[in-house]
């Protein structure tokens, strides 16, 4: 029996580990060639090709690009890679918030706006996002916000895709067991409930779900003829799901919403 995904073509940012190496096992699993664009690492055997680089470097992304469109066109974009920053914003340097918004955000911007006329018709945009959009977290303002400029920016796009039928998802995992955690870059200061809040943090991730249940998900959606905007999942703290929080947080007012993140982080 043929496989539904059989032939297709996906390429992914950030796929040699985490969620990204969890979602290219499923969908080499489905019969997908993927090329993966990497800051490093390389799974033999999973990917059509591996690249390493920096997604920041817009020389380099943009010659990429070129190589893989001149041979392929494209049925899945997945923009996964990412970074975190942790700590009050105070302590950020300024070098780390621009790190931190060029990787999540602009520069998936860029990379989506190179490969849409690329895009076969019926093709799928993911974006990882983050359940962080819609509840932003303390000691991690920068990358709340990065992820809630994704989420944005992929319901506008969902709409300008639409005449090209191209779909566009954002999927927003609660927290998530990977090297996330430890690449994360933590800069604090002497606050006490910094320290706290980060080490709550680091705690609720590393009892968090595993990179395979999220890929399991995001692989329901990715063979939708017409998937949501956005999905949550994953657990969060409480426990109660990522969907069950994203449902709730839309009937809570928001003053009693930061009240519950302030129990849980300071």
């Amino acid at each position: 029996m043929k496989r539904k995904l059989e032939g297709k073509i996906a390429v992914i940012t950030g796929g040699s580990s985490g969620i990204g190496l969890a979602i290219s096992k499923r969908l080499l699993a489905e019969g997908v060639k993927i090329f993966n664009i990497s800051l490093s690492g390389n799974e033999e055997g999973i990917f059509e090709k591996s690249y390493e680089c920096d997604i920041c470097d817009d020389e380099k992304v943009k010659a990429i690009v070129n190589e893989i469109v001149s041979k392929h066109k494209i049925d899945f974009l997945f923009c996964n890679a990412g970074m975190g920053v942790g700590g009050l914003l105070e302590n950020a340097s300024i070098s780390a918030i621009d790190k931190i918004m060029n990787v999540n955000l602009v520069a998936h911007m860029k990379l989506t706006n190179l490969f849409i006329p690329h895009i076969n018709q019926g093709g799928k945009i993911i974006f990882t996002g983050s359940l962080a959009s819609i509840i932003p977290l303390p000691y991690q303002a920068c990358y709340s916000a990065s992820k809630a400029g994704i989420e944005s920016f992929s319901r506008a796009l969902a709409t300008e895709l639409r005449a090209k039928k191209i779909k566009v998802t954002t999927f927003m995992p609660c927290d998530v067991n990977t090297n996330f955690t430890s690449a994360r870059i933590v800069q604090i200061g002497n606050d006490a409930r910094e320290k706290k809040g980060i080490e709550n943090m680091e705690k609720s991730e590393h009892n968090g779900a595993s990179p395979d249940f999220i890929a399991k998900k995001v692989l329901k959606v990715v063979k939708k003829k017409n998937p949501p905007l956005r999905v949550a999942m994953g657990t969060v703290v409480f426990p109660l799901t990522g969907k069950s929080i994203s449902f709730l947080i839309r009937i809570l007012p928001l003053r009693f919403v930061n009240f519950l993140v302030r129990k849980i982080y300071l």
